[in-house]
C-alpha cells in the first residue's frame, strides 16, 4: 500500500504560477520517514525558539511572520534538507499550470470539462491519474494509494466526488498498451479499472499535523518559484541558481505520464501546463 500527500502553491492573486506537488511513499517506509522528519523540524525549532511552530514554506524562506530572525542561510539550508528527505523517501508526483492558459483554455468552449472545470480539482484528478499509471500494475494490493491533501475544504469534495464517479475522461492518462488479437494497441479502459489502485476518495488534514504534508508544501513552493524565476527578466542570480539545483533534482524523481493515446484530456493538460514544465 502507498500514500500520497499533496499540497499546493500559488493563488490567481499571486501570480500566473499553480503547484500541485507531493511525495508518494510506501506504507512501510512511512513510519521511519515521519520520525526522521519531526525529528529534524523538532531539532530545527529548538535551535530557534523565537521562530513560529508552524511552518508554512513562502512565510519561512521569505523570512515572514517572525521567521526573520532566523538567518538566511539557516533557511535555505533547512528548505535544502527538506527536499532531500523528499528524495529519500518517496517518488514525487505533480502538475504545474499557467492561470492564463487555464483561464484562456477554459473560455474557448473547446473542452468538455469534469470536475465543474475547477482548477484545483482538475489537477488533483490528473495526481491521481498519473499515480493511477504508475502503480496500476502492482500486484497484491502493494499498489492501493491512499491520496491526502492538505485541508481545503472549498475544493476537496470536488476530487472525491471525481475519484468516485471515474469519469472517463481520463482514461487516456492511465491507458497502457497491449496486444489484442497479436496486433499492440492501447488497451480500454473498464468502468470497474478506472481509478482502481486508487481509494475512492480524498483525505484531508491539517497541515500542522503531518510532517509529511509540510514537505510537500515545500516541494511544490519550491517548483513554484523555479518557474516564477525563469520567468523574471530582473531575477536575482543567486536565488535563481538556488532553485535551479533544487528543481532539478527533485526532478530526477518525479514521475512523467509518459505515452499517452490522443484524446481530449491530454490536449486539455498539454494546453493549460506551465511552458516549462514536461508532462
Amino acid at each position: 500500500m502507498k500514500f500520497a500527500y499533496i499540497d499546493e502553491s500559488g493563488d490567481q492573486g499571486q501570480g500566473d504560477v499553480f503547484v500541485m506537488a507531493g511525495l508518494l511513499i510506501d506504507a512501510y517506509r512511512l513510519r521511519k520517514y515521519t520520525a526522521e522528519f519531526d525529528t529534524a523540524l523538532t531539532t530545527f525549532l529548538s535551535n530557534h525558539p523565537s521562530a513560529p511552530k508552524e511552518m508554512k514554506t513562502k512565510a519561512f524562506i521569505n523570512g515572514r511572520g517572525g521567521w526573520n530572525k532566523v538567518s538566511p542561510d539557516d533557511r535555505k539550508q533547512f528548505l535544502s534538507e527538506m527536499c532531500n528527505i523528499a528524495l529519500e523517501c518517496s517518488k514525487i508526483v505533480g502538475l504545474a499550470i499557467s492561470f492564463k492558459a487555464f483561464t484562456e483554455s477554459t473560455e474557448k468552449d473547446d473542452y468538455h470539462l469534469p470536475c465543474a472545470g475547477n482548477y484545483w480539482a482538475l489537477c488533483g484528478m490528473f495526481v491521481a491519474a498519473l499515480i493511477q499509471k504508475k502503480v496500476q500494475n502492482e500486484k497484491n494490493n502493494k499498489g492501493l494509494t491512499v491520496l491526502i491533501f492538505d485541508d481545503n475544504r472549498a475544493h476537496m469534495p470536488k476530487v472525491s466526488d471525481g475519484l468516485y464517479m471515474a469519469n472517463s475522461w481520463f482514461d487516456a492518462l492511465c491507458q497502457q498498451r497491449g496486444k489484442i488479437r497479436g496486433k499492440s494497441q492501447w488497451l480500454p479502459v473498464k468502468p470497474i479499472g478506472r481509478f482502481d489502485h486508487i481509494i475512492n476518495t480524498a483525505f484531508a488534514i491539517k497541515s500542522e499535523h503531518s510532517s509529511l504534508i509540510q514537505i510537500a508544501d515545500s516541494v511544490s513552493y519550491v517548483y513554484r518559484r523555479w518557474l516564477e524565476l525563469g520567468t523574471e527578466k530582473e531575477a536575482y542570480a543567486g536565488e535563481k541558481a538556488y532553485y535551479d539545483q533544487l528543481a532539478a533534482k527533485l526532478d530526477k524523481k518525479r514521475i512523467r505520464i509518459g505515452l499517452t493515446p490522443k484524446a481530449e484530456c491530454v490536449d486539455f493538460y498539454q494546453a493549460i501546463k506551465h511552458p516549462q514544465w514536461n508532462l
